[in-house]
C-alpha cells in the first residue's frame, strides 16, 4: 500500500522557523498523510529534532533531495545526517547542467555509481529525481533510459507531471522502471503554450488513476505530493491528497 505525504520543497516559501514544520507536519497528519520528503528548507534544523517532529505526527522521512556537490563532497556528513532523520535514500533533486552532455554524461555516470557503492556500505540508497529533460535524447538515446542502464542499482523518484510534460505517459514510463519506484512525486498540471502549468493532483490533465495502479505495481512504497510553483502549498497539499484518497474509496 502506497503511503502518501508531502514533499517539503512545495512548502519552501512558508517554512521560515521550526514552528511553521510543525504546522505543515501537523497538517500532513490531518489530511492522513504518512510521509514528508525533506528539500529547499531555507532555515537550519537539528535532524533529530526533526525526526521527532515528524514521530510525534505519525509521520516518516525516507527520503531528501540533497545537493550534488554535498553528496559527492561531504558524503560522511550527509550519511550522518540521513541516519539521524531515519531516511534511507539520498535523493539528487536534478543533474547539474554541466554534465549534459554526451562526455558529460558519462561522467556524472561514473560519479553516480561510485557514491551509490558508499551509500550502499551504510545501508543506504541513491534516487534520482527526474524532470523533463532526462526524456530527450543525447548520442541517440534517452537519458533517463542511459541512467537506468548505466547505474542499474539506483532508484528513481519519478516525477510524473515532467514525464508528462516531455510528451510521454508516465504510467507507461514507470513501468519501465519497475522494482526502482519506492519513491515518487504525485504532480499533475497541464501544457500551455509550451510552459508548465502545475496544479492540484486531479485538477490537471493525468490519470491518477492510471498511475496509481502503475505505482502500486512497480512496488512504490511512498508517493509525495509536490507542486512546484504553489501559492498557497497548505491549500494545493490538502487538495491533492483528499482526491487520492478518493481514489482508493472508488
Amino acid at each position: 500500500m502506497i503511503v502518501y505525504g508531502a514533499q517539503l520543497f512545495t512548502f519552501r516559501n512558508a517554512i521560515k522557523s521550526f514552528d511553521d514544520l510543525k504546522r505543515v507536519f501537523g497538517s500532513v497528519r490531518e489530511e492522513g498523510g504518512g510521509s514528508v520528503q525533506l528539500s529547499g528548507l531555507k532555515i537550519k534544523v537539528d535532524f533529530k529534532a526533526l525526526r521527532a517532529l515528524a514521530a510525534d505526527n505519525g509521520l516518516v522521512i525516507p527520503l531528501t533531495h540533497t545537493p550534488w556537490k554535498r553528496i559527492t563532497e561531504d558524503t560522511d556528513n550527509v550519511i550522518r545526517e540521513h541516519k539521524e532523520l531515519g531516511a534511507d535514500t539520498v535523493g539528487l533533486g536534478m543533474m547539474p547542467a554541466a554534465f549534459r552532455s554526451k562526455e558529460g554524461l558519462k561522467t556524472f555516470i561514473d560519479s553516480v555509481n561510485a557514491v551509490r557503492k558508499e551509500l550502499s556500505a551504510e545501508g543506504m540508497e541513491f534516487a534520482y529525481h527526474n524532470h523533463a529533460f532526462e526524456f530527450k535524447e543525447i548520442g541517440g538515446e534517452r537519458i533517463i533510459d542511459v541512467l537506468a542502464r548505466e547505474c542499474p542499482e539506483i532508484s528513481f523518484i519519478f516525477d510524473t507531471y515532467w514525464c508528462y510534460f516531455a510528451g510521454y505517459d508516465p504510467a507507461e514510463e514507470m513501468k519501465k522502471l519497475g522494482g526502482r519506484l519506492k519513491n515518487i512525486h504525485f504532480k499533475d498540471g497541464y501544457r500551455m503554450l509550451g510552459l508548465p502549468l502545475i496544479t492540484a493532483v486531479g485538477s490537471g490533465k493525468l490519470d491518477f488513476k492510471k498511475i496509481t495502479a502503475s505505482a502500486e505495481e512497480a512496488g512504490t512504497r511512498y508517493a509525495y505530493i509536490e507542486h512546484d510553483f504553489a501559492r498557497d502549498p497548505y491549500a494545493v497539499t490538502r487538495k491533492s491528497l483528499r482526491f487520492l484518497f478518493g481514489l482508493e474509496k472508488d
